[in-house]
């Protein structure tokens, strides 16, 4: 009989604890270490640029699993560049400004130091890929310095007025090595799994980024072995993650895990995997952490029981097809994440669909423009949903959050939202974006967790956010404007938004 152990007599790695293992690290392999940088997820316009060089052969790697790392993108581009690959005129500005980007955030050796502020008026409550302030005043600073050994990139900022109670942050931070190809590191930086504009059902943004020790491949090479040379350039991010004390299970665990790689140019997939496991009071260790990779986590499974479950997992799949329609990439995306596990595999599925479609216009401004539908109930792809599932578990009573925000889709649980969207980018790298909901949130409420209605609600939005560059920094302005409608009362609510944000050159 397995010796079954508690958070208690295991506890977890502190995060000092980790980054000094982090260093050491660096100290004992240097022969192996070539520290990569990372493009944080946020940026829409970069986004878009990547993604169209990908769409038309200039990167190679996949895209969708965010942060980056500039390394892989940096070769891809090179290695264009000497194999003469020949791209349409109106895409070269676009490989420009992302080689001569690339170039500089993977330099090696060199040391910066960054400033941002930023002011606002009621934040968003749902978060898409761009990164907005989650707070109504932010002030901050950085420092990074990447060589061969070590990457070094910390951010310290001083928040106005947090919901969470968390007034300093050490948001966007990490310490790393390498070994090999693979990079090894303490990590506070936001993470996106999945080709979603407005949403990753499983790993967004939405949430603060949980602190965490991650393992990632630096550049995406494909197999060489006949056997698995098939998949293409493939990527692979783990993290083992601490999430907070004040939950109904005070310092549970969080571990993820995501697989995705391109057969061909026009396909990329995804696989991931999620779980919250471990904490105060729950059985933690080897032996059970061995149970939640095999899956033996349901209730009368192989003597489960609600003493001894492993955890709360979530897992699935997501795919990115791109075909040249009209001389212009037109791509349809989707992904689908269970909240339960049947028979070794995902189940209860929670879905999102999209379409996009990039160009450029006469006055060589780069556009994208997508439209997607997400649904958070549980079965939603069947003709009976089930309703209180999705991103809620009986022992981890806090759902799938992490201070108080959901860690997948911002919707949170039994959302139905249509999103659409516009990004522009001219040839300077200076972007618009314009973002639209409507549709409906906790649709069987009254739920006073609910993150974001804690009734059944009417909601309809829209944003505008406008950045540019300039010799003083880069500025990001954005304004916004939603209605909601109580479904049982018919009381509504019209509310403006705006948002002020600088970073330095």
């Amino acid at each position: 009989m397995r010796a079954t152990t508690y958070a208690g007599d295991n506890p977890p790695m502190h995060p000092v604890r980790t980054i000094q293992l982090i260093l050491g690290l660096g100290l004992l392999f240097p022969a192996l270490s070539n520290s990569a940088p990372l493009a944080a997820p946020g940026e829409m316009a970069l986004r878009h640029d990547i993604q169209v060089l990908a769409d038309y052969g200039a990167i190679s790697g996949p895209v969708t699993t965010w942060p980056l790392s500039w390394d892989a993108l940096l070769a891809d581009l090179e290695k264009t560049r000497a194999d003469n690959v020949v791209l349409p005129n109106a895409v070269v500005p676009t490989f420009e400004r992302v080689l001569t980007r690339a170039q500089h955030e993977a330099k090696r050796g060199q040391h910066s130091l960054t400033g941002h502020l930023s002011v606002g008026e009621d934040p968003t409550q749902i978060r898409g890929f761009s990164d907005t302030p989650r707070e109504k005043g932010e002030i901050g600073a950085g420092y990074s310095w990447f060589s061969k050994h070590l990457t070094i990139d910390l951010n310290a900022s001083y928040v106005d007025q947090p919901v969470d109670g968390e007034d300093f942050r050490g948001d966007g931070s990490q310490i790393g090595v390498d070994l090999g190809n693979w990079s090894v590191a303490a990590s506070t930086m936001d993470r996106w799994w999945g080709p979603g504009w407005d949403g990753s059902l499983i790993l967004s943004n939405n949430a603060r980024p949980i602190p965490s020790l991650t393992l990632g491949r630096n550049r995406t090479n494909a197999f060489k072995s006949k056997w698995l040379s098939w998949i293409g350039p493939w990527d692979m991010n783990l993290m083992f993650g601490q999430l907070e004390a004040e939950r109904a299970v005070p310092n549970a665990q969080f571990f993820g895990m995501r697989i995705n790689f391109r057969p061909s140019k026009s396909l990329e997939i995804g696989i991931s995997r999620t779980a919250q496991w471990c904490g105060d009071g729950r059985p933690c260790g080897l032996g059970i952490f061995t149970d939640l990779l095999l899956g033996k986590d349901n209730i009368g499974d192989a003597g489960t029981n609600i003493d001894n479950e492993p955890g709360n997992q979530m897992a699935g799949f997501d795919a990115r097809w791109t075909n040249l329609w009209f001389g212009t990439p037109v791509s349809v995306y989707g992904q689908m994440i269970g909240e339960d596990e049947a028979g070794g595999f995902p189940s209860r599925y929670l879905a999102q669909v999209g379409i996009e479609a990039s160009g450029i216009t006469r006055g060589q401004y780069s556009y994208r423009w997508f439209a997607e539908v997400a649904g958070t109930s549980c079965d939603i792809v069947k003709s009976t949903v089930l309703y209180n599932c999705g991103y809620r578990q009986r022992i981890y009573l806090s759902g799938y959050t992490y201070r108080g925000r959901i860690i997948g889709h911002g919707l949170d649980n039994d959302g139905l939202v249509v999103s659409s969207g516009v990004v522009v980018v001219s040839e300077e790298g200076n972007s618009w974006q314009v973002l639209g909901r409507f549709g409906d949130l906790n649709r069987v409420g009254p739920e006073l967790q609910h993150s974001v209605a804690q009734v059944p609600t009417e909601m309809a939005s829209i944003d505008i956010q406008h950045t540019r560059t300039t010799s003083f920094g880069r500025f990001d302005i954005g304004l916004g404007f939603e209605r909601r409608e109580d479904m049982a009362t018919g009381a509504n609510t019209r509310d403006a938004r705006g948002f002020l944000r600088w970073t330095s050159p």
